[in-house]
């Protein structure tokens, strides 16, 4: 039994290198089969390197993987859970101006966070 945190990168330039893509995803379980292992499972960060700390992205990358699932059979299988960096307000900040509001990474706010979980939900119960 084991699981993965898919986080994404950065390589020695300083440039953000994404790990969430599908062959990204496809080589992580090629590396599970390979193991051996029972029962794999792939958690995709939504945030972090893989979004560029870009918090809005984090909403294209659940919707990318969601159409990835749909695709291909064994992603649908392995990839089973996002990581998506939220707080009460959007975005961050560097001194704590606004209640709510990071002031470490950025993130989704509140409301756009219950409405991406709320699709996730209304994507997967359709299947």
């Amino acid at each position: 039994l084991a699981h993965v945190i898919l986080r994404g990168s950065t390589n020695e330039y300083g440039k953000n290198v994404p790990n969430f893509y599908y062959d990204d995803v496809l080589d992580t379980i090629e590396h599970y089969e390979k193991m051996g292992l029972e029962n794999p499972f792939i958690d995709i960060d939504t945030n972090h390197d893989n979004s560029g700390k870009r918090y809005l992205e984090q909403i294209r990358i659940v919707r990318q993987t969601l159409i990835n699932r749909d695709w291909n059979e064994k992603i649908n299988k392995v990839a089973r859970g996002f990581m998506i960096e939220s707080y009460l307000e959007d975005g961050r900040q560097d001194a704590p101006d606004v209640y709510g509001k990071s002031i470490t990474d950025p993130c989704l706010g509140w409301a756009k966070t219950e409405e991406l979980v709320r699709e996730i939900h209304d994507t997967l119960s359709k299947k």
